[in-house]
């Protein structure tokens, strides 16, 4: 076993930071939730088709690769001088936005997605959080 400076076990590296695992592990079980109550809501006009549960599928899957694009940008920005950081966070911000163009393209295109489906989850993490807050504010 490899061992620190200390003699702690050393811990495998990790592939997002402390942060973006910790963000990701508050999103991921609410954004679940979320799909399911919405491909529920669903059922009474959709029936049991694929497409519904595809599109959540995909945007779910969207909405968390630009949630990780986010944190990692945001963590290499602030290693920035202000100016490169402006940049950096531009270009991150056009990476994302391409990256939802092209889930709404697939969704135009791909009859097995459903759009609306697929655009929903962009929604989950300002519900997400929203929801958190407000709970954490009631509850005291």
């Amino acid at each position: 076993m490899l061992c620190g400076k200390d003699g702690s076990p050393l811990m495998a590296r990790r592939l997002f930071s402390e942060m973006i695992c910790r963000e990701l592990k508050f999103l991921l079980p609410r954004v679940l939730v979320f799909d399911l109550v919405i491909y529920i809501i669903s059922l009474p006009v959709y029936k049991l088709c694929a497409e519904v549960p595809l599109g959540l599928l995909a945007g779910t899957a969207v909405m968390l690769l630009n949630f990780i694009i986010l944190g990692l940008s945001s963590e290499r920005a602030v290693e920035r001088p202000i100016a490169s950081a402006k940049g950096y966070m531009f270009g991150s911000y056009m990476l994302r936005l391409l990256i939802t163009g092209i889930l709404f393209f697939a969704g135009i295109k791909c009859p097995s997605i459903n759009l609306v489906a697929a655009a929903i989850p962009q929604l989950f993490p300002k519900l997400a959080y929203t929801l958190h807050a407000a709970l954490k504010k009631k509850g005291g």
